[in-house]
């Protein structure tokens, strides 16, 4: 007599995101494990070649804080939301005709994708501070736990992002060109290159709207125990991601049977 045995659904899930992972991985960086190192040493180079340049120009420290340490804190959770922002909005695009077995849902290649740069965000992060250590830096944080706090909610808050952008992009062909127009001034707006304390107090409400200079902002905060932010709030980031997560649940929930039909 045969035993058939029944997956849960979240199984099911499970193991059609962990098949996802392994075809994202070869398509996306070939076959052989040096593709992964170049997304590896892409955003490590970015971060080295600007730590050079504001050296080289004699710039030591920004904000009490050595200049490479506060690079770090600024380029790394940007680089995850443009990179990570544009991959998820375009995962179900890319995994179409996957759609079409019963076992694959919507959310699965953008769950696969996020997957694949949150663990690559977090790589670099470790990568990169214990070089710093080994080059004799102070590279332990002043709070371990809200540093993690504020990674995570930037997480949330690009997972929302793209459930909407991946919805809006299924009625309007010329999305992903909006979104790449969109997100050239983010890269001068965030707070990458500079603090909010070398910001002038009267110009503080151009920045405190964006989502990206509070999660800079509380990094650094959590970070070096020599910085406290004037603007940063996990308040209003709590919130906001929360808000856009609902929302983008809610939106590829309604609008799950057009994905795979359009």
């Amino acid at each position: 007599m045969s035993l058939v045995v029944r997956r849960s659904p979240f199984k099911i899930m499970c193991d059609s995101i962990h098949a996802l992972l392994f075809r994202e991985m070869k398509t996306r960086f070939g076959p052989g494990n040096f593709g992964y190192l170049w997304a590896l040493a892409e955003p490590i180079a970015q971060v080295a070649v600007f730590a050079v340049i504001f050296t080289l120009i004699g710039r030591t420290s920004i904000a009490d804080v050595p200049i490479a340490l506060f690079l770090i804190t600024g380029i790394l959770p940007y680089s995850f939301f443009a990179k990570a922002l544009p991959q998820l909005s375009a995962a179900l695009d890319a995994n179409k005709a996957l759609l079409a077995y019963r076992q694959v849902t919507a959310i699965d290649p953008v769950l696969a994708r996020l997957l694949i740069e949150t663990v690559t965000f977090i790589l670099v992060y470790i990568i990169i501070t214990l070089a710093m250590a080994w080059l004799g830096f102070s590279v332990i944080p002043d709070d371990p736990f809200l540093l993690i706090v504020a990674s995570g909610l930037l997480v949330c808050l690009t997972l929302g992002l793209g459930l909407i952008v991946s919805t809006i992009a299924s009625y309007l062909a010329s999305t992903s060109k909006i979104l790449s127009m969109l997100m050239k001034p983010m890269f001068f707006i965030s707070g990458i290159f500079y603090s909010a304390t070398m910001v002038p107090e009267s110009y503080w409400y151009l920045f405190s709207w964006n989502p990206i200079f509070h999660v800079l902002e509380l990094s650094r905060d959590a970070y070096f125990a020599s910085y406290e932010t004037p603007v940063g709030s996990f308040g209003y980031l709590a919130m906001l991601s929360l808000c856009v997560l609902s929302a983008g649940l809610a939106l590829f929930h309604l609008n799950r049977a057009r994905f795979i039909t359009s």
